[in-house]
């Protein structure tokens, strides 16, 4: 049984040590850019040694005491930095030939973070593109696409804005919908990979409504109720008017039992003579 336990912790301590071996963070430069390699986590105590590698043949190295200058491969010598307080690296104009594998000694310990450097492409300015293109006001929904040239820009996160809100993280495609973005009249998209950065040009949203304006509510309440009095007016008016005409020509004639315009009567008054 022993036998077995120690069996099973001599191959747990080999995976372990595979597991760390193969632990691997990849990092990206440009044609011409630079690299910065950090000694991940930093080193707790004094350093007096730093030795760098690339796929396993020496890099730089410095040593305390012993080597005044310190040592580059031929091949980055005009164009390395090595800071001997932290073990920091930096490799500029970078090329298709620096991609590789960087690892770093500290004190003759391997540090446990390594590099694999690839070289990428900087992304180019993104286009938003309407999917379908007829969409418009009468859609329920509509489709938005963020696309440029690609070609070994990888890896790319896509990232959205809604009129002048806030950058949102998302897909390179997105739905929008009646109800939830008729009040948003742009979209812009982002493309960003871990060298560089560009952002569209912000498109019209298809399914844009104009919002409600309460001023504008309230000045068409009140052309309503305007134009409810004024009629209401016209109709008094109109009204009062039929009744005065009725009374004027509403007067009986006894002889014939019809009502007669009325006209102003005259009493005779007999002249006397005078004594």
């Amino acid at each position: 049984m022993m036998g077995k336990l120690t069996g099973l912790c001599v191959l747990l301590l080999v995976l372990n040590v595979a597991v760390t071996e193969d632990t691997v963070t990849p990092v990206y430069f440009t044609d011409g850019g630079d690299l910065t390699l950090k000694v991940r986590p930093a080193f707790p105590g004094h350093i007096n040694n730093i030795l760098w590698k690339f796929n396993g043949n020496l890099l730089a190295e410095w040593v305390e005491y012993l080597v005044l200058v310190l040592r580059y491969e031929p091949r980055i010598k005009r164009r390395t930095a090595l800071t001997i307080e932290t073990g920091q690296l930096i490799i500029n104009n970078m090329r298709k030939d620096d991609e590789g594998v960087y690892s770093v000694l500290i004190n003759d310990r391997v540090q446990s973070e390594r590099y694999n450097a690839t070289l990428i492409e900087k992304v180019q300015k993104p286009k938003v593109w309407l999917r379908p293109l007829i969409c418009g006001a009468d859609f329920e929904s509509c489709g938005f696409s963020c696309d440029s040239d690609t070609t070994e820009a990888e890896p790319i996160t896509y990232s959205w804005k809604k009129g002048d809100g806030e950058w949102e993280v998302s897909g390179k495609d997105i739905t929008i919908t009646s109800t939830d973005d008729s009040g948003m009249k742009t979209f812009t998209c982002r493309m960003e990979n871990p060298v560089s950065r560009e952002e569209s040009d912000p498109e019209h949203n298809p399914l844009y409504k104009e919002p409600y304006s309460a001023n504008c509510g309230i000045f068409f309440a009140g052309l309503l109720v305007l134009s409810g009095v004024g009629a209401g007016v016209i109709v008094a008016w109109e009204n009062m008017k039929g009744s005065l005409k009725n009374r004027g020509n509403n007067i009986t004639d006894p002889a014939h039992g019809n009502e007669q315009p009325t006209s102003p009567i005259y009493e005779t008054i007999p002249l006397q003579d005078n004594p």
